[in-house]
């Protein structure tokens, strides 16, 4: 039992880590939460959780080159969850990488369609690219599903100033 049990003992401190980590996020004390999960991704390098929530804990940050990076490792740690692709996409938008963050949303879309925010998004990287007949359209179909809000109110004024009818 104990031969079998030890991996998942020698996790214990790296889970505790994490559930501190996230404690700490949910109280905007992002350093430190972004120590713990250092620590815990020092015991367990390629957890998915563990990078998921240190890349997100980053772009809190506004770290975003480094958010990047920690949600390409989830991505890698493990390929068939959708939310890694997410999470880097946005930091590559705010990198201005807008092919790269386009190609995240799109794999995200495949996993896990349905997201407003993901057609959104993907709009906000088509228009990085100067894409602007295809994002006008992705703004319009967010616009179809969400009417309030920031990112509303950016695709309403963005479709506005190109000379589009939102709606």
């Amino acid at each position: 039992y104990m031969d079998s049990t030890a991996r998942l003992r020698a996790r214990n401190a790296a889970i505790q880590a994490l559930q501190k980590g996230e404690e700490e996020m949910g109280q905007q004390r992002f350093s430190s939460a972004e120590g713990l999960f250092r620590s815990a991704l020092q015991q367990a390098p390629d957890d998915y959780a563990g990078l998921l929530l240190m890349a997100k804990c980053q772009i809190a940050q506004q770290k975003f080159a480094e958010a990047r990076d920690f949600a390409e490792r989830a991505k890698s740690a493990y390929p068939a969850e959708a939310q890694a692709s997410h999470v880097s996409g946005f930091a590559k938008i705010k990198l201005r990488q807008f092919e790269s963050a386009y190609q995240d949303f799109v794999r995200y879309d495949q996993i896990l369609p349905g997201n407003p925010n993901t057609t959104f998004f993907k709009g906000l990287a088509l228009e990085g690219m100067n894409r602007i007949r295809e994002a006008a359209d992705h703004y319009q179909r967010y616009l179809q599903v969400v009417q309030e809000g920031e990112k509303a109110q950016y695709a309403y004024r963005r479709l506005v100033e190109w000379g589009y009818r939102p709606g």
